[in-house]
């Protein structure tokens, strides 16, 4: 996930968890309380690697993998050095890591797409050209990306979605996106599918064929993250998982073959924490535990428990540092390694004279990034 997220001014303090379902029963073995984790330690990540200023991250289950301003991409592994995977043409903006962790993509400030395989450093790195369905063939560069547990597919957004298919050379597949799915905040490929989650709903299609299977619309607006064979949704006074599985009506659902007629898919709401005020924003899921983000805290639900783990507080201002006002509030996003064993967190402000959106060029903006053991009750 990488997904870049805006911290509201609003400062809120979490007083409760009000867990609830919705049109579902609670089994038995949900009200044992799981034992209180120790809140996870927080291990600081270089802003500088092999001498060049670090400009993306991702978490593997057992190194970092970073891009830097050149366009180098490496990996560091504990103890041990920077090991160069690949280069590419331009700043590395995106870093992807398929759901097995073998197969890594990497996107540059230019439109370069690289692939490379981990597993095997010194097999040939697959390369293509990001393309954009915008106007006069601008380029935009991508501000999310996915791969799947092949290697061979890949999920670039720039104005739109587009679908790569590395073993041949030809145009992407674009998804057809309807106005209120457009600007995906998270996507992953998921088993079969790959789902992409938008601020109000998500469009789920069939991973070999890139057919719409379903849409799922959600209660309110919101900060979406695929999370662990569910989705993750925060708004400004909760966080629920959602059942991508639901569906909610399409134009001429009815008349596609082989589908199931489509439900409302309204009550889709699985647990909620309750908070007074503050957007919550989602960070990770491993099914088991979710972590969401409050005014520069990370707090560890478990939700089979209703009850929160512990929380961790990132020495981070949630407002920047600004000569303008109103002052830009701290950015955040995260990548969850994809054997659930660590969590990067990234933090970042727009220089003091600047506004939050002054452009695409972060090169200049301050950067925060920490590691974390990802807790299990």
């Amino acid at each position: 996930m990488t997904a870049v997220l805006a911290v509201a001014v609003t400062v809120g303090v979490l007083l409760a968890v009000a867990v609830w379902r919705l049109g579902r029963e609670e089994s038995p073995g949900d009200a044992a309380p799981p034992p209180r984790a120790t809140a996870p330690r927080l291990h600081t990540l270089p802003l500088v690697v092999a001498g060049k200023r670090v400009s993306a991250v991702a978490a593997a289950d057992h190194a970092v993998v970073y891009g830097t301003e050149d366009g180098g991409v490496y990996t560091v592994a504990a103890p041990g050095g920077p090991a160069r995977i690949t280069g590419l043409d331009g700043r590395v903006v995106q870093l992807a890591l398929d759901p097995t962790g073998r197969w890594l993509a990497a996107a540059s400030a230019r439109g370069e797409l690289a692939v490379a395989d981990t597993r095997h450093p010194s097999s040939p790195v697959l390369r293509r050209r990001l393309r954009t369905d915008a106007p006069l063939g601008l380029t935009i560069p991508a501000d999310q990306l996915a791969i799947d547990s092949t290697g061979s597919r890949v999920a670039a957004q720039t104005a739109g979605i587009g679908v790569y298919d590395l073993h041949g050379s030809g145009s992407p597949h674009w998804l057809a996106l309807r106005y209120e799915c457009s600007g995906a905040d998270d996507m992953a490929f998921v088993g079969t599918e790959f789902i992409a989650a938008f601020g109000s709903c998500a469009d789920v299609w069939d991973a070999s064929t890139l057919r719409l299977k379903r849409q799922v619309f959600f209660p309110s607006t919101g900060f979406p993250m695929v999370g662990h064979d569910r989705i993750v949704y925060g708004t400004f006074r909760h966080a629920l998982l959602l059942d991508h599985r639901s569906t909610s009506p399409l134009p001429s659902a009815s008349a596609v073959p082989g589908q199931p007629r489509p439900g409302v898919g309204s009550i889709i709401a699985d647990k909620t924490i309750g908070t007074r005020r503050g957007p919550i924003y989602p960070m990770a899921d491993d099914g088991r535990v979710t972590t969401v983000l409050q005014n520069a805290r990370l707090i560890f639900w478990h939700p089979a428990s209703h009850r929160v783990l512990g929380s961790v507080p990132l020495p981070f201002p949630v407002v920047c540092p600004s000569t303008v006002k109103p002052a830009p509030p701290a950015q955040f996003d995260s990548s969850f390694s994809p054997g659930h064993r660590t969590l990067v967190i990234s933090a970042r402000c727009p220089p003091r004279d600047s506004a939050a959106d002054n452009g695409d060029d972060k090169s200049t903006w301050t950067y925060r990034r920490w590691m974390l053991t990802y807790p299990s009750p």
